[in-house]
């Protein structure tokens, strides 16, 4: 049996919990990890949470291999395909120098976790990009533009 590490690629704490398995586990912030045994995870794939967690990005599997087995991507991928994960470098580029016509392109790709994710990322480092903002907003109806005004507003008084 070998063991696979999951990574959280979220930014606040996510809950791990599969009774049926009697599996917990807390991972409190993004690039909290844990380990477990190919065999367990293949079991926990079966729930429908956790198997959203992994399908939306919020949780990664580092091994290319492994999700390969799992059918999370194609047998003949050298790079992940489906499940790309969503660095804060990438956000930043994407938020900042990133062509429209590359970001549109960009957009969708990511789930919609990671599209908000993205939203949240560029409201606390206040991107407020006009065009990219509509764009976002179009995908997952999150106002960043309102969002960066708001906690200006908050912070002034």
């Amino acid at each position: 049996m070998s063991k696979v590490k999951i990574i959280s690629k979220y930014s606040g704490s996510v809950l791990v919990k599969i009774p049926d398995l009697n599996f917990r586990r807390e991972l409190i912030a993004r690039g909290s990890s844990f380990t477990v045994d190919s065999k367990l995870l293949q079991e926990m794939m079966y729930d429908y949470g956790f198997r959203y967690m992994i399908e939306s990005g919020m949780l990664y599997i580092d091994d290319l291999q492994v999700k390969k087995d799992l059918g999370l991507e194609p047998e003949d991928a050298t790079e992940p395909v489906n499940l790309i994960p969503l660095e804060e470098p990438q956000m930043k580029r994407a938020m900042t120098v990133m062509p429209i016509n590359e970001f549109k392109a960009f957009i969708k790709k990511l789930t919609y976790e990671q599209m908000l994710a993205l939203s949240d990322y560029a409201i606390y480092n206040e991107l407020g990009d006009f065009q990219k903002a509509q764009i976002i907003k179009e995908a997952c109806e999150k106002d960043i533009l309102k969002a960066i005004e708001l906690n200006r507003q908050a912070k002034e008084g």
